[in-house]
């Protein structure tokens, strides 16, 4: 019910505002608007007032605004041209066109920008693990150690570290600590590696060699894998294995990639109890091996890391201009990725497997409505760029492509004959049924674990 529920709301909210954009416009430059409808089909709430139909539909995924005089072939007498869309002139008609696209991008702005007033959870910079010969060893950053500060900038997440620090232009970063009851100041070499973003492509980052203390919490288990057989469930905490404690999921790890096909005495802490169970890693492949200290095989029992505790997370909140700010950066970032990763699908550097239809989405709606409201606005934000990139493609039936035709018009001064447009939708439909169709399929090939979930 929570999934259908955060699904309907987030489809239902992001439908609305691309409607008011093209809504809005047009009664701005005085186009008659017949019906602003959410959903299709017949109308569950009606209400007319000032020239126009409000209804709310019995089918809740979609809607549209009609507007009088929208297509050439339209019946109007000369008294009604002025609220015409169609004997509007050109710009403002691409103007109409161009608003519901634009309010779907301008959308997270406002979104992020609430989030960040109101504060977003954030991993605290507590360190729990340091790796030998690191920077951060040089430096004398010890385990239990809370970053505060980096070359002068405060520092409330993880997320803020290596971005302060590759910011930070000197050999040498200055760093501020809280230890116990007292702050120390260390300075940290500042060792620069080639990384990668979220879509592979090549990214500066900052090797610090300090960890948060990530806990050993089941957050998902794999199917026909050790620890799946071996009746863990989400939320057990693994405490220690072969007697030994187990401070971090890090160290858990490296035990179990170390023990591939040895059994293993591992004790698991559940609802405050604890119980030992006996668990024998899968001997894998290592897609290291060959590099230098790497083995052949590795060990794999088949779990992914759980919920950091309450303790783990502060909180950033931002003022209101700095809220905007971040907003608008945070939305320009992430509709970058969007247009890279179409980029990418298109070269076929990412697999066409990747494109998710309803199904996928009305999932991803429930899981992040569980996760609480933060992980859903944010979420809902994501939607919201993808549906106004998506609808800016020059695809007929799409705003794209009704802005592609405006240019057109504009550029050579004649309008495309109804014939054209006609053949033109009838393409554009087939198409975008095609890729629903696909992606569709692609959910379903999720559903039964033919293709891995995103």
């Amino acid at each position: 019910m929570v999934t259908i529920l955060a699904a309907l709301v987030t489809l239902t909210l992001l439908i609305f505002v691309h409607e008011l954009g093209h809504f809005a416009v047009a009664k701005w430059v005085g186009v008659r608007v017949e019906r602003f409808s959410i959903g299709f089909g017949p109308a569950l709430i009606e209400r007319h007032w000032g020239g126009t139909d409000y209804r709310i539909a019995a089918i809740p995924f979609g809607g549209y605004v009609k507007m009088f005089g929208e297509t050439p072939d339209a019946p109007v007498s000369p008294e009604e041209r002025d609220v015409s869309f169609t004997h509007k002139p050109v710009a403002q008609r691409m103007a109409i066109i161009f608003a519901g696209p634009a309010v779907n991008l301008l959308f997270p702005i406002v979104l992020f920008a609430g989030l960040f007033m109101a504060g977003m959870p954030v991993l605290r910079p507590l360190v729990g693990e340091i790796e030998p010969g690191s920077p951060a060893a040089e430096a004398g950053i010890e385990v239990g150690d809370e970053i505060v500060s980096v070359a002068g900038q405060p520092v409330v997440g993880w997320d803020e570290v290596g971005k302060a620090m590759l910011d930070a232009a000197v050999p040498a970063v200055p760093m501020a600590l809280r230890r116990g009851d007292g702050d120390v100041l260390v300075e940290v070499p500042r060792v620069v590696e080639d990384g990668e973003d979220l879509l592979g492509d090549p990214q500066p980052a900052v090797r610090l060699g300090a960890r948060p203390a990530l806990p050993a919490v089941v957050g998902s288990l794999q199917p026909d894998m050790p620890a799946a057989e071996a009746g863990l469930i989400r939320g057990d905490r693994i405490v220690a294995i072969d007697g030994d404690p187990i401070q971090s999921w890090r160290q858990m790890a490296l035990v179990i990639r170390a023990r591939p096909g040895e059994p293993l005495r591992v004790e698991i802490e559940r609802a405050g109890k604890t119980f030992e169970t006996t668990l024998v890693p899968n001997s894998v492949d290592n897609e290291h091996a060959g590099t230098e200290g790497e083995p052949d095989k590795i060990g794999r029992i088949g779990i992914g890391s759980g919920d950091f505790p309450p303790d783990a997370y502060g909180v950033r909140r931002l003022t209101p201009v700095a809220a905007v700010a971040a907003a608008g950066e945070r939305t320009v970032e992430l509709s970058g990725l969007v247009v890279r990763g179409m980029v990418k699908l298109f070269q076929r550097e990412i697999p066409a497997e990747t494109i998710g239809g309803p199904i996928m989405i009305v999932q991803e709606a429930g899981k992040q409505a569980k996760r609480g409201i933060t992980d859903l606005i944010f979420f809902m934000a994501m939607i919201s760029i993808n549906l106004g990139l998506l609808n800016l493609l020059p695809i007929p039936i799409l705003d794209g492509g009704h802005l592609l035709i405006c240019a057109v018009e504009a550029v050579t001064g004649r309008r495309s004959n109804q014939r054209f447009l006609e053949v033109a939708q009838q393409l554009g439909l087939a198409l975008l049924l095609t890729l629903m169709v696909f992606a569709s399929y692609n959910d379903v090939m999720r559903l039964i674990g033919a293709y891995p979930s995103p």
